[in-house]
Formats: structure tokens, sequence, C-alpha cells
């Protein structure tokens, strides 16, 4: 019977490792677990810089997230398949956090991706990580 010697199971311990980070980094997000509850004091205007001039009525789906993180793309490409089958009151907004640090900085985005729902310049909801189409879905239609 051979044996496993030290290099060839530290490789597999390694591996293994790094596996389990990258499934951790799909799943929760690029920077880590955020605190799921709605940050307290967004300032209206920030909130009122990312909606745009949405209705008071409008339920807008604002997603925080940046080009070179992966769970950011995958969200936009859930976000992409369910946008075409939203209500006309639902509207999309994706914010790159590279681009408009400021906006992500008055909203205390931490980790991304970070999508909210927001309504009458108020924010609903929010949460951090990949989210499928389905969950995607549930979750804008439980503020509908």
């Amino acid at each position: 019977m051979p044996s496993i010697s030290r290099p060839a199971s530290l490789a597999v311990t390694s591996i293994t490792a790094a596996f389990i980070g990258l499934v951790s980094l799909f799943f929760i997000g690029c920077n880590g677990p955020s605190n799921s509850v709605p940050p307290a004091n967004i300032p209206a205007d920030a909130i009122q810089q990312v909606v745009g001039s949405a209705d008071n009525e409008s339920l807008v789906l604002v997603k925080f997230g940046a080009p070179w993180c992966g769970p950011c793309r995958q969200v936009d490409k859930e976000i992409a398949s369910l946008a075409s089958t939203l209500p006309k009151d639902v509207h999309v907004v994706t914010v790159d956090v590279d681009e408009r640090p400021e906006v992500a900085a008055k909203f205390g985005i931490q980790g991304i991706p970070r999508m909210f729902l927001v309504r009458n310049g108020e924010v609903l909801a929010d949460e951090v990580g990949y989210r499928s189409e389905s969950e995607l879905r549930n979750w804008v239609a439980s503020y509908q």
C-alpha cells in the first residue's frame, strides 16, 4: 500500500483550503460579510443621487459592485435576466464603487456586491453577496 508523502498531503491541504476560500468568496462577496440591517443614516442626497428621477411609488433595486469582483459579475447576469420580467414600477440602478466612491461611502458600502431596495427616498432592505435570479425576484416581490 503506497503511503502519501508529506509534501503531497501538504499540497492537497493547500488546494482544499484555496477551494474553500474561493467558494466562500463567491457566496459571501468580495469584501466579506457585512451588516444585513439597512444603514440607519444614509443621506437623502446620496439616495437621490443614485435613484435619480424615480417617482415616489417606484421600487428601485440599487446594486453596488465593481467589474473586478466575480460575485458582482454573477449578480449582474442574474439582474440582467431578471430585469426584463420586472414590473414597470421597479427600476434597476447599478453603481460601480470604483467610479463613484463618494456614493459608496455615503451608503456605507464595505462589502460587494451589495444591493438595496429603495422607495420614496427610504432604504427598505439590503442584501450582501451573490443572490440567484429567483432569490432576487422573491426579494423584490416581497416589497412590491
